[in-house]
């Protein structure tokens, strides 16, 4: 990893020896060093990722930077920074506005992680040209490569892309040539790196990482999927997109569960009866997400490599505010009980933990993740 110079940087400085001081200890387990600006953060939804911006509220960032979070993923439409997709002219005023916005988050004291998110344009062209796909990802850091590398001194981090929509043997080999790309015009900034789809605990632990050091390894932690995005409609006609009431934890021939496969059942509806039917005889609970960590904790001592939560959290919508809550602090303990940053996803949307019409945070979850009003640190599982 290369050395970070802290001089210059007081508003952030104290926050980090605070993270660094909270990932210590336990299991008898000292956490490294490296990268505690990603200890516990969130992503910034809204801003840059959708057409019509929606700007943060300042002086509420500025707040939830004071009760603990320290660094924002800050996804960016991958097409609107891409020649191939998006106008010299667009692109060159969106670059200035995120460069803008960049400072507007540094001056808050976060660090960032600039997230290439792609979407359905992108996707297609990965799925009929990889080759062209490729060179249009490496063609986006060429525009957002000189403003993180501007910005290293303030923690700023490039996430290479989103759950890029490949199998791993595929995007291990183009993910290592974009990175030797993207040195080129970032040589001494981070790069948070991950396997191929949905970037699954399992790939990673059963990976192994590429030759560049100065990268962070980021999975994405929804599991089970059936409690956590339970009646996320985009997901239709994927039986979980039809759900309410699925419980955390999901115990052994839940009672709870076979109430829901009954009435799905009775409704004709028969396959959200049979995907609930499938859980009859397991359990998921806090013991199985912090197994979950614990591998990723182990590989990430083995390569050397820090390993943040990307992603994790529940849609709202349909989950029960206490199990929500038991989900979140069982991923937010066991992530830091084996020194796994993490990021909650997201801010003020589904999942996220901001009312989008009163503008109003949750403290309920915000306690769960950086600890009640005036705490210090975070409390644990």
């Amino acid at each position: 990893m290369r050395a970070r110079t802290f001089l210059g940087r007081s508003i952030f400085a104290a926050a980090v020896l605070a993270a660094a001081s909270a990932f210590a200890g336990d299991h008898g387990r000292v956490c490294p060093p490296a990268h505690p600006e990603l200890a516990r953060g969130f992503a910034l939804t809204g801003w840059f990722d959708e057409p019509v911006a929606r700007p943060p509220d300042v002086e509420q960032l500025r707040a939830l930077r004071e009760r603990g979070f320290l660094h924002l993923r800050l996804p960016i439409a991958a097409e609107s920074v891409m020649t191939r997709f998006s106008p010299a002219a667009e692109i060159s005023a969106r670059r200035q506005a995120i460069s803008t916005g960049l400072d507007r988050l540094s001056s808050l004291g976060f660090a960032v992680v600039v997230d290439l998110h792609g979407g359905e344009r992108l996707g297609d062209l990965f799925r009929h040209d990889p080759t062209a796909a490729r060179d249009a990802v490496v063609d986006a850091w060429r525009v957002l490569g000189p403003l993180v590398e501007a910005r290293v001194e303030h923690e700023v981090a490039a996430e290479v892309l989103n759950e890029p929509p490949l199998d791993d043997a595929t995007w291990t080999g183009m993910q290592a040539a974009i990175v030797t790309a993207m040195r080129r015009e970032m040589p001494t900034a981070t790069f948070v790196v991950s396997t191929g789809g949905p970037q699954r605990v399992e790939r990673l632990t059963a990976a192994a990482p590429i030759g560049d050091r100065n990268t962070v390894y980021s999975v994405h932690y929804y599991d089970p999927m059936v409690f956590t995005h339970q009646g996320a409609d985009w997901l239709r006609p994927d039986p979980i997109g039809f759900l309410a009431g699925v419980p955390f934890p999901i115990l052994d021939h839940d009672p709870k569960l076979a109430r829901l496969a009954e009435t799905a059942r009775a409704k004709g509806e028969h396959a959200v009866a049979d995907h609930l039917a499938g859980f009859a005889g397991r359990t998921f609970d806090a013991a199985e997400i912090e197994r979950h960590m614990r591998a990723l904790g182990d590989w990430s001592r083995t390569h050397g490599r820090a390993v943040v939560i990307g992603e994790f959290g529940v849609y709202r919508a349909h989950a029960a505010p206490a199990d929500r809550l038991a989900w979140l602090a069982a991923v937010r303990g066991a992530a830091e009980a084996n020194c796994l940053g993490w990021t909650h996803w997201d801010y003020r949307d589904g999942f996220g933990f901001v009312d989008v019409k009163t503008g109003e945070p949750d403290e309920a979850v915000l306690s769960v993740l950086v600890g009640r009003r005036g705490a210090s640190t975070p409390p644990r599982s």
